[in-house]
């Protein structure tokens, strides 16, 4: 593992470095900054596995470094342990912050929170692994299954105990049970865009009647597709589309494939985004397989969606 430390205090930096290299950590793995600035240009040219990260770098928020390493470096992974006093909290929404340590701190925190971290990174690999290999088995899922049709409901959805502006997770293992959620709202009053990696011919086809607005998201984009790394292109293209429409409902039925390209922290941020920057009212659906998340972000995701089990 590399390491990262950002601290305006050189003490601190010094002590964080002797701990690690007193571990075994070599010394070219294991590198000091002290402004949130140096920390970007690192984090490009180091590529830490872990950034040990002070909440205040000088006169900055130290959390400065992870809006400033997206805006200059793009998509680069971000497991950060904040050294923090013990009456500072640690922000519950950010899924970037894997660990904490408290000041002041012993060799035994310091190591114990890398260690944990460290499982945790080993983790994540090994989910997105077990996630690309079922992504591959079910990738022809519509055309490999004889199914249904979803039927549209024409009663209004407040008598199935939904309410519109309340965003909604479906926790399931491929996405099954979000079309017939999707069947409740009746598209005489509801207009509804699927987010997917289907052929758009493929989702439509999936409803019994009813117009359905579909995205279709790729690695490679042709006409009539968008770009699945393309986050910021795809928050402007739903941003419109709630703008446009009165009772605007966003299905999502594609989370593991926007992982899988995107990488989960990513995703985390994008659904908060874009669901807590929303200035009109509009309902929110996004089918999890949760086997494939922790805790911490189902707890994430709960913050955003609430869970509706069938």
């Amino acid at each position: 593992m590399k390491i990262l430390i950002v601290d305006d205090n050189v003490a601190v930096q010094e002590i964080i470095q002797d701990i690690l290299l007193d571990e075994g950590y070599a010394k070219d793995d294991v590198k000091r900054v002290s402004s949130v600035d140096e920390a970007v240009s690192k984090v490009g040219d180091f590529q830490p596995d872990i950034i040990m990260l002070d909440t205040w770098v000088g006169d900055e928020d130290g959390l400065r470094v992870i809006s400033r390493c997206k805006e200059n470096l793009g998509e680069v992974p971000l497991n950060i342990i904040l050294i923090k006093s013990a009456s500072e909290q640690v922000p519950r929404d950010n899924p970037y912050i894997k660990g904490f340590i408290d000041k002041p701190f012993k060799s035994t925190d310091v190591l114990k929170a890398l260690k944990d971290v460290t499982e945790i990174i080993i983790r994540e690999e090994e989910q997105n692994s077990e996630k690309k290999r079922k992504r591959k088995e079910s990738k022809s899922l519509f055309r490999k299954k004889d199914r249904k049709k979803i039927e549209v409901s024409s009663v209004d959805i407040e008598s199935k105990g939904l309410s519109f502006g309340t965003s909604y997770m479906i926790f399931e293992s491929e996405p099954e049970k979000i079309y017939s959620f999707i069947g409740l709202f009746d598209p005489d009053k509801y207009r509804i865009l699927m987010v997917s990696s289907e052929k758009a011919k493929a989702v439509r086809e999936r409803f019994d009647r009813g117009s359905v607005d579909v995205v279709s998201l790729t690695p490679t984009p042709k006409s009539g597709s968008m770009d699945i790394h393309g986050l910021g292109s795809l928050m402007v293209y739903v941003n419109d589309f709630v703008k446009m429409h009165q009772f605007p409902v966003v299905v999502f039925d594609n989370f593991a494939d926007l992982v899988e390209a995107d990488g989960l922290n990513n995703i985390l941020v994008f659904f908060h985004q874009m669901i807590s920057g929303s200035k009109d009212e509009a309902t929110f659906v996004v089918s999890v397989d949760d086997s494939q998340l922790t805790d911490k972000d189902k707890n994430i995701l709960k913050l955003d969606f609430k869970l509706h089990n069938f």
